[in-house]
């Protein structure tokens, strides 16, 4: 590595939602991120999803744009009755699992992509990252 400077893996993520639309198919970017650390690039993807469960299904604790009274927490019921059918719960399940953030960092280190795609009657709502080249 005479003369080389050792360049470090790039990772980039995104978000982006996917629905019917006046019959057709839309894809709604929702954000990316590029970073030199696997790790960043997964702690985003967590608030990615966190931001998208809390837009779909607000928490009536912390949604401070709403009026008093005007969401109503409902109780949890078990993990395997959201079903596949309940997006907002998919993902926070996922942002909850730090087991399955360390998988989707193993991935991305061994050079693969990270894909998580969760749907409802809303649409699909897919979570990825990749590594992407070097970065200086």
């Amino acid at each position: 590595m005479d003369g080389e400077i050792a360049r470090l893996p790039a990772y980039r993520a995104e978000a982006v939602a996917v629905g019917a639309v006046s019959g057709g198919t839309v894809a709604v970017h929702l954000g990316a991120c590029e970073a030199v650390d696997r790790h960043r690039v997964v702690d985003w993807l967590r608030e990615q999803a966190r931001r998208i469960a809390d837009g779909l299904d607000p928490d009536p604790r912390t949604a401070r744009w709403a009026p008093g009274g005007a969401l109503v927490p409902l109780p949890d019921g078990p993990a395997e009755a959201a079903g596949p059918d309940d997006a907002p719960a998919e993902l926070r399940r996922w942002c909850g699992d730090e087991e399955r953030q360390r998988a989707a960092c193993e991935l991305l280190a061994r050079g693969a992509p990270f894909h998580l795609a969760v749907a409802d009657h809303t649409g699909t709502y897919v979570l990825s990252a990749r590594p992407v080249g070097a970065a200086p």
